[in-house]
């Protein structure tokens, strides 16, 4: 045990964490420092969580000393007593400042949702002031919604961490500005298709050898299914688990119902509800639903699911690099994603536009079209005008892969250039 402590908390030597890649959301991270509300971060495993932990304690290396900082990553099978007993928390940090002779004032907690009722243990800690401030990491996006998280309540601030947004890959190529952007275009698209092909995961986007990327995002997929879903759901029938998940994966971008689903991997209405809320739950697929203005209406039989990245498609049997166009629009949701609108929504009635998405009171309708051609032109501007009460949206624009062009109410955009400006 003591030595997993150790091993875990490298920093105790002195020696800062190296060779981190800034991420945007660590400015409000270090804004949060000033705070005394637990910092909760959640998203899927390898988005990076545990790499914003390593630049937080960077951070508070400057003015703390390293031994009076704790990082107890809980998924480790060492800590295997905690997981049915939180209590036992109280002795792994004791431990820590056995060995280190040092009072712990911060405290990192990575992939707590593996400890049954981590809450009772957190809360108590914090309303105690045992320490300066509690540091969470949580790969679920639903581990702050049962009944013990409601202890929590005005005690925490959370952020979900996603896999690199595109403007962060631009910035770690040397390109930061709109300048920068249009003036290497060709360089520009290859980033492109190597995030359309091998998605964002930081990992993945670090590593030049394909077997090697191949390896790790069937590692990370692995992961996720067993930890994450199997195990934590207690799921009997795996292999229709397995077998929604890569149906799912193969029909990305398709309209279904819940019923339809069932029927396709041969099982009933909620038993494919239920799966696709624990995959939704895990990160690993986004249940979209259909547009309405009213919320009465907008509970609908209509849903969309979208892969929490493109790697997670390549790490699936379905090899997709032949259809770049469900790539490209899965790409585009992920970056929607990482924008941080407020909703994110499809529009499906007489025809169908691919997203509609919500900041503060405004409505954007979006259509997705890798190449705009004569043949799809009329069918993509027509998309539009199946939006109910289309005088509400106050944009409407078209993302593809490399054109752009003028249009009266339209912006035909490139979607390198929506999303390459932070």
């Amino acid at each position: 045990m003591e030595q997993t402590i150790i091993a875990q908390n490298p920093h105790w030597s002195g020696k800062r964490y190296v060779n981190l890649e800034g991420r945007k959301i660590f400015e409000r991270l270090k804004t949060n420092l000033q705070t005394k509300h637990i910092q909760i971060l959640t998203g899927i495993r390898r988005s990076g969580k545990s790499t914003l932990f390593a630049m937080l304690i960077n951070e508070l290396m400057n003015e703390n000393k390293p031994k009076s900082i704790l990082k107890l990553n809980l998924d480790n099978p060492m800590f295997f007593e905690v997981w049915d007993n939180p209590a036992l928390l109280y002795s792994l940090v004791q431990t820590a400042e056995k060995i280190t002779g040092e009072k712990v004032n911060y405290l990192f907690l990575d992939e707590v949702q593996v400890v049954d009722k981590w809450e009772t243990f957190v809360k108590g800690v914090y309303d105690t002031q045992t320490f300066k401030k509690i540091f969470v990491t949580g790969s679920n996006s639903s581990f702050l919604q049962n009944e013990y998280a409601t202890f929590l309540s005005g005690r925490y601030l959370a952020n979900t961490v996603f896999s690199y947004s595109f403007a962060e890959i631009l910035k770690h190529n040397d390109i930061h500005s709109y300048f920068d952007l249009v003036s290497h275009t060709p360089k520009v698209l290859q980033l492109l298709d190597l995030c359309l092909e091998w998605g964002c995961f930081p990992e993945i986007v670090a590593t030049k050898n394909e077997e090697i990327k191949t390896n790790l995002l069937n590692s990370y997929f692995d992961s996720i299914i067993m930890k994450d879903c199997v195990s934590r759901y207690q799921i009997a029938d795996i292999a229709t688990f397995k077998k929604m998940l890569l149906y799912s994966i193969s029909n990305i971008g398709s309209v279904f119902s819940y019923k339809s689903l069932g029927a396709a991997v041969g099982t009933n209405e909620n038993t494919a509800k239920k799966y696709i809320n624990i995959l939704n739950d895990s990160y690993i697929l986004s249940d979209v639903s259909n547009f309405a203005f009213s919320l009465k209406e907008n509970v609908r039989n209509s849903h969309k699911l979208y892969a929490a990245d493109n790697g997670i498609i390549n790490a699936t049997s379905y090899r997709f690099w032949d259809n770049k166009a469900k790539l490209f629009e899965n790409f585009v949701f992920n970056e929607l994603q990482k924008q941080q609108f407020d909703e994110i929504t499809f529009a499906n009635n007489s025809g169908e536009c691919d997203f509609v998405v919500k900041k503060g009171s405004e409505f954007i309708a979006i259509q997705i079209c890798f190449a705009l051609t004569p043949e799809n032109t009329k069918r993509e501007f027509g998309g539009f005008a199946t939006i109910e009460n289309n005088a509400a949206i106050s944009q409407k624009i078209i993302l593809t892969y490399n054109q752009e062009m003028p249009g009266e109410g339209v912006t035909v955009l490139p979607a390198w250039k929506f999303f390459g400006k932070e």
